[in-house]
C-alpha cells in the first residue's frame, strides 16, 4: 500500500527524516506530480520517468510567468505541508514551497 507520504514512508518514518532531505523529497514528489521529467533537459530524468535532481522543481519554476507560478504554487500547497509536520530531531524549517 503507497504511503501518504513522499517514498511511501509513514508518519513514523518521515517525523525522523531530517528537514533538508524532507525539502529534497517534496520537491522530486512535485515534479513528479506535475510530470516535469517529460520536459526536463537532464536525460537522466527522461529516461527514468521521474525527476532525479530536486532542484529541477526550481529551475522549471523560474522560467515560468508570474501567473503560472502562482498557480504551480497553489496546487503544490498540498504537498508542501508535508513539511510543517514536526521533525522529531527538533530541526524545523521554513516552507520554501
Amino acid at each position: 500500500m503507497k504511503g501518504k507520504y513522499p517514498q511511501g514512508m509513514t508518519r513514523t518514518q518521515w517525523r525522523r527524516t531530517p528537514w533538508r532531505r524532507k525539502h529534497c523529497l517534496v520537491a522530486v514528489a512535485l515534479n513528479d506530480r506535475f510530470g516535469y521529467w517529460r520536459s526536463c533537459a537532464d536525460a537522466r530524468c527522461r529516461r527514468a520517468r521521474n525527476c532525479q535532481d530536486y532542484q529541477c522543481y526550481w529551475r522549471r519554476l523560474q522560467t515560468l510567468p508570474f501567473a503560472e507560478q502562482m498557480r504551480v504554487r497553489d496546487a503544490a500547497k498540498p504537498i508542501a505541508k508535508l513539511l510543517w509536520i514536526g521533525c522529531t530531531r527538533g530541526s524545523e524549517g521554513r516552507p520554501l514551497f
